[in-house]
C-alpha cells in the first residue's frame, strides 16, 4: 500500500471535523426538541454510553464542580430524565442512569439518523467494514486521549484565555 496523498489526509481531517460539527448541531437540535440545554444533553449522552455513572464521574467528564453536577442531576431527575439509585459497589455513593422515558423519546427522535447509518454500514463489504471499524476505533482512542490530556491540563493550569488556536486543526 502506497503513501496517502496529503490532500486525502486533509480531506479525512476535514470530513471528521464536519462530522463533529454536524453531530454538535444535531445534539443541540435534539436538546431543543427535548427541552434540554447543551450540558444536559452531554450528560444524557455520557449516561447513554456508560449506562450508569456516579455523580463525581459524570461531573469529571462534564467539567462540573460537585455543586454543579448535583444541580444538573437534580434538574434531570426533576424532569423525569434521570434516576438516582444506590451504588451496589459502594453503599456511601449513588449511581445515576437515564430514565426509560427519556431513552424512548431520544431513540424515537434519533431513529432517522440511526436508520441512515445502518443503511450505510450495510453497504460495506466485510473488508471495508473491517477497515472502517479499525480506523474509527483509532480515531476515538486518539480523540479520547487528547480530551483526557486537555482536561488534565485544565485541572492543573485552569482556563487559559486568548490562547492561539492549534495550527492546522481547523484549516
Amino acid at each position: 500500500m502506497g503513501a496517502i496523498p496529503t490532500k486525502t489526509k486533509g480531506t479525512i481531517r476535514e470530513l471528521l471535523s464536519r462530522r463533529e460539527l454536524a453531530a454538535a448541531r444535531h445534539r443541540r437540535a435534539l436538546g431543543r426538541q427535548l427541552g434540554l440545554a447543551e450540558t444536559e444533553m452531554l450528560a444524557l449522552a455520557h449516561l447513554a454510553q456508560h449506562g450508569e455513572m456516579t455523580p463525581s464521574d459524570l461531573g469529571d467528564v462534564l467539567g462540573l464542580s460537585s455543586g454543579g453536577v448535583t444541580a444538573l442531576i437534580h434538574r434531570l431527575e426533576s424532569a423525569g430524565h434521570a434516576v438516582r439509585m444506590p451504588n451496589p459497589r459502594d453503599g456511601r455513593s449513588r449511581l445515576v442512569r437515564l430514565s426509560d422515558e427519556i431513552v424512548q423519546r431520544a431513540e424515537q427522535k434519533n431513529r432517522p439518523l440511526v436508520e441512515a447509518l445502518q443503511k450505510l454500514t450495510a453497504e460495506l463489504d466485510g473488508r471495508g467494514l473491517h477497515v472502517v471499524l479499525q480506523f474509527l476505533t483509532r480515531v476515538v482512542e486518539v480523540t479520547e486521549t487528547q480530551a483526557d490530556v486537555m482536561h488534565a491540563r485544565l485541572s492543573c493550569e485552569g482556563d487559559i484565555e486568548g490562547a492561539p488556536p492549534v495550527p492546522g486543526l481547523w484549516g
